[in-house]
């Protein structure tokens, strides 16, 4: 990978970065500002914005049912 392909990666994780924050410090203009970031976004880094929220889902819901799973056996 050449330099300039790693430093257009990082910026773009950096933008990703961006975006989760100002969602979770919560608030409309925090929302504002997420969503100007993303239509600054390339396809690329909106691809893979969405892979890691489903990522995310998923592993959320992993644990989830992992903890019930612990708690309670028998319901699952």
């Amino acid at each position: 990978m050449n330099t300039k392909r790693i430093l257009e990666k990082a910026r773009a994780y950096d933008q990703l970065v961006s975006i989760f924050t100002l969602m979770l410090g919560g608030g409309e203009a925090g929302r504002l500002e997420a969503a100007e970031l993303i239509r600054k976004l390339s396809t690329e880094a909106r691809r893979d914005l969405r892979a890691a929220l489903q990522e995310t889902d998923h592993l959320l819901d992993d644990v989830i049912l992992q903890e019930m799973r612990e708690r309670r056996p028998w319901k699952l």
